[in-house]
């Protein structure tokens, strides 16, 4: 008879607490911690079983990005779990064809079984049959309802822009939160100074680069630096430390943010996708602005005549807006910066513009990286790397397997070595029963016991390897073997650097010097490699 382990999986998310009294209260974590263990208290095979509780309080059903349902996962792999309940599927996934892998791959290969409260699902009733169509049409219901519901939401924050109330999550460097009123800004007085002198600093006619140089030397905070030090819990600026000092482009979108002059400016930028963070720029005349929402910093005439000098300023031609292999790629190895591309008459460079407006900086001082050599080392580097993948695709069976096969393989390999650990700890107990009776001296028995230590220690690291093999395959979507392969033999031939080839493997690539060039990839898994190469 099965010994069954419960983990219960409760998820509240933001949008939930938005949309109202009603549906706050039937998807509170309350109601849903009530509703399953209320379940479980009737269900003839569970309500004896112990129950673990794994709750995420403020995050979305559209990812598994959620601490607590990664920590219930580690526990399903491991079977120190081997049932989870939800309220409903939307719970554990809102993406339908992510609810179908769990379903269907993950869960069945890891022996869990799994149940929904609200959708009357229970997988042991589909054991060796698909899970069937009844849950993909909820599954893209819930999808359709998780767009709805972000509709809904960004509709309601429109509203609230459209009546002068500020819905970010931070206060704008310069202002802070009212302390009685809610969605309202008042002066920062600390950090509204710095913005007044920077105005100040600009119609006098000084260049943003003078003016980062000056708040550099006389050791003021930027903006993410002041901000960690008002919020030293917040993960917000996580990078932003008082070595990352002002530049000319912290400057610019300074004397750009209108909302020194008393408005409020929203919707200046807007989700890509659902299922994306990514935020895209919007159109200027869909901005909405609503004017004398607090009380102002800079005045409109001061404003305004700042504009008309930033325009009247000299613009040099940087090539910037043609297209190139690298473009928006190349970071600078100390602040992670992206560089500057400057023509001359002998070509194309790069350069940290950082170390012009900070003395202190500790990123390369007045060197240019040219740009012919540094596509020429990354162009051999991608290349070196497909042909490493190449091979080591011949070299090894495993990628060979369908992903299906690849879990399960991953699943026995993880038993396998829990079992040989649960036989290194009898081997180390009967080394010391056998210490302690007498038949074995200290020194043999400590000789023991550390090699017995060293097995443990290796099973685990391998435990650890094959953990971490296991959650990749769980959230790698289904891909097309074919589809896969077309990604390296199409640029298999390839001869030169082109914005394709960089685009489609390269994150970024940090410069420190010529000799010093860091690529960061972005397919690590299909690499099966480190995700940084030199």
């Amino acid at each position: 008879m099965t010994e069954y382990r419960v983990g219960i999986y409760i998820r509240l998310s933001l949008a939930d607490e938005d949309t109202g009294s009603g549906k706050a209260e039937s998807d509170s974590v309350g109601n849903q911690r009530e509703l399953i263990h209320q379940f479980l208290d009737r269900h003839p095979q569970l309500k004896a079983a112990p129950r673990s509780e794994f709750v995420d309080d403020g995050y979305t059903g559209t990812n598994t990005d959620r601490p607590q349902f990664q920590a219930l996962m580690k526990e399903l792999r491991t079977g120190a779990i081997n049932v989870m309940v939800t309220k409903d599927f939307s719970r554990c996934h809102r993406d339908y064809t992510q609810m179908g892998n769990y379903l269907e791959c993950v869960f069945p290969f890891l022996g869990v079984r799994y149940l929904s409260v609200n959708d009357g699902y229970d997988s042991d009733d589909y054991k060796g049959v698909t899970s069937g169509m009844d849950v993909v049409l909820r599954n893209i219901i819930y999808e359709a309802y998780s767009k709805d519901l972000s509709v809904k939401t960004t509709t309601a924050k429109i509203i609230m822009m459209k009546q002068g109330k500020y819905i970010g999550s931070f206060a704008p460097y310069g202002f802070q939160f009212h302390p009685t009123v809610r969605n309202k800004l008042v002066i920062d007085e600390d950090s509204a100074a710095v913005v007044r002198r920077i105005f100040d600093m600009a119609l006098q006619g000084v260049g943003n680069t003078d003016i980062a140089r000056r708040l550099n030397s006389e050791g003021i905070l930027t903006p993410g630096a002041y901000f960690r030090q008002k919020n030293p819990g917040s993960g917000r600026f996580r990078k932003a430390s008082e070595k990352n000092g002002w530049t000319a482009a912290t400057v610019l979108n300074i004397l750009h943010q209108y909302e020194y002059t008393g408005a409020l400016v929203g919707r200046k930028r807007y989700k890509a996708s659902l299922h994306e963070k990514r935020t895209v720029p919007q159109d200027k005349s869909d901005w909405i602005t609503y004017e004398g929402a607090h009380d102002a910093i800079i005045s409109r005439a001061d404003f305004d005549k700042v504009q008309e000098i930033i325009q009247q300023r000299p613009r040099r031609a940087t090539g910037t807006s043609q297209e190139y292999p690298l473009k928006g790629l190349l970071k600078c190895g100390n602040c992670h910066r992206t560089l500057s591309r400057i023509h001359s008459s002998a070509g194309y460079y790069y350069r940290c513009t950082k170390s012009r407006a900070d003395e202190n900086s500790g990123c390369p001082k007045g060197k240019l990286f040219s740009e012919k050599e540094i596509e020429g080392i990354i162009f051999r580097a991608v290349m070196q790397m497909l042909a490493r993948c190449q091979e080591r695709k011949k070299q090894k069976s495993s990628l060979m397997l369908t992903r299906k096969e690849r879990i399960a393989a991953c699943v026995a390999e993880l038993q396998k070595l829990e079992q040989q650990q649960e036989r290194y700890r009898q081997e180390k107990f009967r080394a010391y029963e056998d210490y302690s009776g007498g038949t074995l001296t200290k020194d043999a028995y400590l000789r023991q016991r550390a090699d017995i230590d060293s097995k443990l220690a290796s099973a685990k690291a391998e435990q650890d390897t094959q953990e971490q093999l296991l959650s990749e395959l769980e959230h790698l979507a289904f891909q097309d073997k074919a589809q896969e392969d077309d990604v390296f033999t199409s640029f298999a031939g390839a001869t030169e650097l082109t914005a394709e080839l960089a685009q489609t493997f390269i994150k970024e690539v940090l410069v420190s010097s010529p000799a010093e060039i860091e690529i960061v990839w972005k397919f690590r898994d299909v690499f099966d490699m480190q995700g940084h190469g030199n």
